[in-house]
């Protein structure tokens, strides 16, 4: 089992952080995600959270020999699970693989929250566990995922940071209009 986990603090409100983050993708930064689908978005009436479900693909640069051992083309699927409270200013997501899990299950949470009205915390954590046929190779394929990942946070930071910045010029031309 691999972890990994980093935090980062950015100078934008919290409202726009989040904002950012429905909105990161499409990006230049980010190719390898294709598409993401948003499959159920409410309002919890008990709670007042914002609960959100979305399918995301991704086709990553996958080795051709492990594509043929495991039957795979390289594109993969996500599920994540997000809520945010309006009143606490807490954005909290997980995402999980739905593509080849029983082989390699990769958990990842997510918490958005403000430090003050002008600067946000991002904090992310994720576990790879690899098993099944492959657990005698385990160790490889969770630090081979590991460090895919941590590249592909490199370039998604990137294209959340891009994204971020255009919605930050947005809210200063309707301030200025």
């Amino acid at each position: 089992m691999k972890f990994y986990e980093t935090t980062h603090f950015f100078s934008s409100p919290f409202d726009s952080v989040t904002l950012a983050s429905w909105r990161k993708y499409p990006n230049d930064k980010t190719p390898h995600v294709r598409h993401v689908e948003i499959l159920s978005r409410r309002v919890n009436p008990v709670t007042g959270y914002l609960e959100t479900e979305r399918l995301i693909n991704v086709r990553q640069n996958v080795p051709s020999l492990i594509k043929r051992i495991l039957g795979t083309s390289g594109d993969s699927f996500a599920l994540e699970y997000s809520t945010v409270d309006p009143n606490s200013k807490l954005m909290e997501m997980r995402t999980v693989n739905l593509t080849l899990n029983n082989l390699l299950m990769v958990v990842e949470r997510v918490v958005y929250k403000p430090v003050d009205s002008s600067s946000t915390e991002f904090y992310q954590s994720v576990q790879f566990s690899a098993d099944g046929l492959i657990s005698r190779f385990s160790s490889i394929v969770e630090e081979y995922s590991l460090n895919t990942f941590k590249n592909n946070a490199i370039v998604g930071k990137l294209g959340f940071e891009q994204v971020l910045n255009s919605i930050l010029l947005e809210k200063q031309k309707l301030a200025t209009a």
